[in-house]
């Protein structure tokens, strides 16, 4: 009878210290902390002065996050878009680990980049890039997220998983399903809702197509165009 309580007593301090072990990897912060620090959460506002990391750190926002600069003014300057174009590229890129994920509100003064996920509204004044937003992305120049269920708003709007909303001067989605309107082009690889814009393009096309020029695998066609038929090779 003793070994077996000796034995529980063994068992309840080995759990005991693992628990609080696993406990201590990923401290909590209260009301506000900056988020360039590592492994932690932050329940309220974190405050830094940029995102931009190409290792993970592991670090959760709930509530505000406000990034005082932010890289969003040097992305007009890339040469292309970040997004992906395959199916394959987009599998690979999901086994990366997230670098943040921001479950509130994000604002940068110029715009965020990095492998983050969002739940909620992100905004930044030059241009964004999200690994995911489900919610609201916000700025004057770019969007760009691997996958948003939501609305994107900006002059260029690109995403490989479009689930909503794109509004700009061009949108690009991949694989899109809701609602493109452009003030100049809509581009969709996949497309399953309706597209509004000066010009419409649509390699596989469910759905209408309202423009001056409208283009999917079925026809070419002004003012209204449109595909309810399964794509043919």
């Amino acid at each position: 009878m003793k070994s077996n309580k000796y034995l529980i007593r063994l068992l309840f301090l080995i759990l005991t210290v693992c628990c609080y072990g696993q406990s201590d990897l990923r401290k909590d912060y209260y009301p506000i902390w900056t988020f360039h620090q590592d492994s932690i959460n932050i329940h309220g506002l974190a405050v830094g002065l940029w995102t931009f990391h190409p290792e993970p750190r592991y670090t959760n926002t709930n509530g505000i996050k406000l990034e005082i600069m932010g890289i969003g003014i040097a992305l007009p300057l890339m040469p292309r878009s970040p997004i992906v174009t395959t199916d394959s590229a987009f599998n690979e890129l999901r086994k990366k680990p997230l670098s943040e994920r921001i479950n509130g509100l994000n604002l940068s003064a110029s715009g965020t980049s990095c492998k983050c996920l969002t739940n909620g509204m992100t905004a930044g004044l030059m241009g964004q890039i999200h690994h995911q937003v489900n919610g609201v992305s916000l700025s004057i120049f770019m969007n760009f997220t691997q996958k948003h269920n939501g609305i994107m708003a900006a002059l260029l709007n690109d995403a490989y998983y479009m689930n909503g909303w794109q509004i700009g001067l061009n949108n690009t989605g991949y694989k899109t399903k809701g609602l493109q309107i452009a003030i100049f082009g809509n581009l969709a690889t996949e497309m399953n809702g309706l597209q509004i814009g000066l010009f419409n393009y649509s390699e596989k096309l469910n759905g209408v197509q309202i423009g001056l020029w409208n283009v999917n695998q079925r026809r070419k066609l002004p003012l209204i165009n449109w595909n309810f038929k399964p794509h043919q090779e």
